[in-house]
């Protein structure tokens, strides 16, 4: 079976979490499903550009990007989070290998607007390079960092890591894909809700429980499960190993 699987940048540095991720991957791995690991690195890109003096600001919990910002961006996840992550599976005895969508054009973007508003150099993805993907999974683990290629310029764009699992998920014809957040899933009323519809979404916005950055990962279950992937589900990582084994957990993402 392939599986995409997405980690956060606000989990990325929680060692507990990590080893959990690590070992849900190996199990996996040892089932002989193939596996793409997508992350993202928010945290760790927001402490930097402080330190560069660059503001931070989102458009419906999407990163809005400069060119300076997408240098900074471009260095947390291709390089620094990217190798720490493939280090990491590679000392666990997980054969592992890290890339960025700019690589070999795994991932091709285009520069998109969010509700009539510019994000700057922000993209989504409208091509995946299927061939070298199918050959890199069939012998590791491939870690992708979610900076594209500009279809357009041949630089780089940002691109939302979640909306990057999707499209992965998507054009390898997956059969699961997971968002994993420091959370069990979607909360509401102090409950996980088990399912949520694509026409319970904009009400659930509405009324203030779905906000930040779970806006882009519903919105990406939804891409995903309408480009072909048979089950979408957000959760944590416990809940990804339930998941893994047969048990239904967290919140899972229908039309």
């Amino acid at each position: 079976m392939r599986i995409v699987l997405k980690i956060g940048g606000n989990e990325i540095d929680d060692a507990a979490f990590l080893a959990q991720v690590t070992a849900l991957v190996g199990t996996l791995r040892k089932a002989n499903h193939e596996i793409v690991l997508v992350h993202g690195g928010g945290k760790e890109i927001t402490g930097l550009l402080k330190s560069l003096g660059i503001e931070t600001r989102f458009v419906d919990g999407i990163r809005y990007t400069d060119a300076r910002s997408l240098g900074a961006t471009e260095m947390i996840l291709s390089g620094g989070i990217n190798k720490r992550l493939v280090k990491i599976l590679q000392l666990a005895g997980i054969g592992a290998l890290g890339a960025s969508g700019v690589d070999a054009s795994i991932m091709v973007a285009e520069k998109i607007t969010r509700d009539g508003q510019d994000l700057g150099l922000v993209g989504e993805v409208s091509a995946v390079n299927v061939r070298v993907v199918e050959n890199l999974i069939r012998e590791f683990v491939l870690v992708l960092s979610p900076v594209s290629l500009d279809k357009n310029s041949g630089g780089s764009l940002n691109v939302n890591a979640d909306y990057a699992a999707a499209a992965m998920a998507s054009f390898l014809k997956a059969e699961l894909v997971i968002f994993l957040s420091n959370v069990p899933g979607v909360i509401n009323a102090g409950s996980v809700m088990p399912r949520i519809k694509e026409s319970e979404f904009e009400e659930l916005k509405k009324n203030g429980v779905i906000t930040g950055g779970m806006i882009p990962k519903i919105e990406s279950g939804l891409r995903a499960v309408k480009g072909g992937v048979r089950i979408a589900f957000i959760t944590d990582a416990d809940g990804a190993r339930k998941i893994a084994s047969g048990t239904n957990a967290g919140t899972q993402v229908t039309v």
